[in-house]
């Protein structure tokens, strides 16, 4: 990494500056938002340019950061590789297996039983960490050039890092961008993907989501494309654009609407939210929720995937997948496997 970007993100964490960081995905400019002081903004500030990190609970407290200091740095991502291989085995649990089956299979008990579509489960797993942050940071950049990079650390609230393939929506004046991404795929650099009928009816209750709840909102043009296959790392995702026309002032509404979408929770919203809430068994924290950064003309959401929370030693790293009638339990825990193979090897 270059040397100027890892001393002066060494230099926040020493000082215990809060800061966010981001590359969006295919590009090369690296942000950084960070404030002087150590204090827990849990509102917006007025007219000015800030950093927001929140919860999948929004009601919970949420983190901003107001753009006192920002810095741009251009980040070059060199031929590169990760030395570690990770084969399934190493991320098997037994216990944790039959765990997440009866979870996913109380799950399609209650979507078979109710007029509930869809809910989203997930879980943590914790591993050791055998390098430091910086070193993880760099491997991040250099993996996922496709993937929007973050690195968020507070002194009161912890660090996170992550490379999410889902933007929640990106505002520029009047026009906002979000998609709808689900189903799940290991990629096979042999030929094109033939997904099922699980992972198209999932990804289709998530788009009829997004186009119901922004129409709700009164946007005007609003367009869909066709269904494409997205990839994300060694995983292929299904994706839909959707864009609109909107009223600027009111991107706190949009967020509204679409936070949580059916791809990290489920729907009808309340009741997957419910689900997860009384049997998932731990606190998703930030993991779901999202983060960006908020401009007075432009605003850029993503949905925080494909993370993990530092500590000192160790790291937590979340994962989960979407569940419907059609799920197979013993694929889902696999699934969450897949997922958790794209942030290990990075430790």
């Amino acid at each position: 990494m270059r040397e100027n970007l890892t001393s002066y993100i060494q230099s926040l964490i020493e000082n215990q500056h809060p800061f966010l960081l981001l590359r969006k995905a295919n590009d090369n400019l690296v942000r950084i938002i960070s404030q002087k002081d150590k204090k827990w903004h849990k509102s917006a500030p007025d007219n000015m340019t800030y950093a927001v990190f929140s919860k999948f609970e929004k009601t919970e407290n949420q983190v901003f950061i107001p753009c006192e200091v920002y810095k741009e740095f251009t980040y070059e991502s060199a031929a590169f590789s990760l030395d570690q291989k990770l084969h399934e085995s190493e991320l098997m649990d037994e216990k944790e297996r039959s765990r997440y089956a009866q979870l996913v299979k109380k799950a399609i008990k209650m979507l078979k039983e109710s007029a509930v579509k869809k809910v989203v489960l997930s879980r943590v797993q914790e591993v050791t960490k055998r390098t430091n942050d910086l070193e993880i940071l760099e491997a991040l950049l250099q993996s996922y050039a496709a993937a929007n990079c973050y690195f968020f650390s507070h002194p009161k609230v912890g660090k996170w890092m992550g490379a999410t393939p889902e933007i929640l929506a990106a505002i520029t004046g009047d026009k906002l961008k979000t998609m709808s991404l689900a189903g799940t795929a290991i990629f096979n650099p042999d030929g094109n993907h033939i997904w099922g009928k699980k992972e198209i009816e999932e990804q289709q209750l998530v788009t009829d989501f997004i186009v119901e709840n922004l129409n709700n909102c009164g946007v005007n043009d609003l367009v869909i494309s066709d269904v494409q296959t997205s990839r994300a790392g060694n995983l292929i995702h299904l994706k839909t654009d959707i864009s609109a026309t909107i009223d600027s002032s009111r991107k706190e509404d949009y967020i509204d609407a679409l936070h949580p979408t059916p791809a990290v929770c489920g729907l009808p919203r309340d009741k997957a939210q419910r689900f997860i809430q009384d049997n998932e068994g731990y606190d998703r924290s930030f993991y779901t929720g999202y983060l960006g950064i908020v401009e007075a003309s432009q605003a850029n959401y993503f949905v925080n995937l494909r993370c993990m929370q530092l500590f000192e030693n160790k790291v937590k790293i979340y994962v989960g997948g979407g569940i419907t009638a059609l799920s197979n339990p013993i694929l889902e825990y696999d699934e969450t496997v897949q997922k958790l193979i794209t942030m290990k090897r990075l430790l």
